[in-house]
């Protein structure tokens, strides 16, 4: 029994000090801390002049083919997009077999989109007084749309740092998806629906997610499992 227990231990030691769940601790503070601040200057400090700037200068730019851009690239923000790509990494586990990656996936991206939903209701922040480019509806801090789009980005990058790929190609699909990430989020503040502080506060929320359920990944998987997470 004693044999048993410090084998147990040692299996705890072991994940608690891993490589990945202490940057897994330190992505999720860092966020946590960034997130907060951000609320506290934006929604109670009233501190609006850098949504001021980001707006003027998306007014500066604006023409019918950028409008066009930008709605293309908010697209890949809207579950219209993300659910047929869940629902179809769902299914790909499921027939490889692979139940657990399965039910990872469905428990992240929607407990990701139940807590946009709470936090937006929670704050309570106005869209923009701006004429909206797109339809957009109910509170705007923080961004859905961000915060989707980082989410799916962030599981994609992991599955890739988890794969065989080489290197290089590594460090390509990871600048390049949170470039599009990025992307996603400049949209909604060239369309006028969101405010730029709104777009970072969902990059925020989407880290401390996929942070805190790595975390909780790694601290409860069996010990004879390699899961993806």
């Amino acid at each position: 029994m004693p044999e048993q227990f410090g084998n147990k231990l040692e299996i705890y030691r072991q994940r608690i000090f891993s490589r990945e769940l202490i940057m897994a601790f330190g992505l999720f503070l860092f966020a946590l801390i960034l997130f907060g601040y951000l609320t506290r200057e934006v929604l109670l400090e009233k501190q609006d002049l850098f949504d001021i700037t980001a707006f003027s200068y998306m007014e500066s730019i604006d023409s019918p083919a950028r409008t066009q851009v930008a709605l293309f690239l908010s697209f890949f923000g809207t579950g219209s997009f993300l659910i047929p790509v869940y629902l179809a990494m769902i299914i790909y586990f499921i027939r490889t077999q692979r139940m657990h990656y399965a039910i990872q996936i469905f428990v992240i991206s929607f407990s990701s989109l139940l807590l946009g939903c709470v936090l937006k209701d929670i704050f309570r922040r106005p869209r923009p007084l701006l004429q909206h480019l797109d339809a957009a509806g109910g509170y705007s801090f923080p961004s859905g749309h961000t915060l989707g789009g980082f989410t799916l980005i962030g599981i994609l990058i992991y599955l890739v740092w988890k794969s065989d790929y080489p290197l290089y190609t590594k460090i390509i699909g990871t600048v390049g998806s949170f470039s599009f990430g990025c992307l996603i989020g400049l949209s909604r503040i060239y369309l006028q629906v969101h405010f730029a502080s709104d777009t970072i506060a969902g990059f925020f929320v989407a880290v401390i997610w996929l942070s805190f359920s790595l975390i909780i990944i790694k601290l409860s998987k069996p010990a004879k499992y390699k899961l993806i997470f």
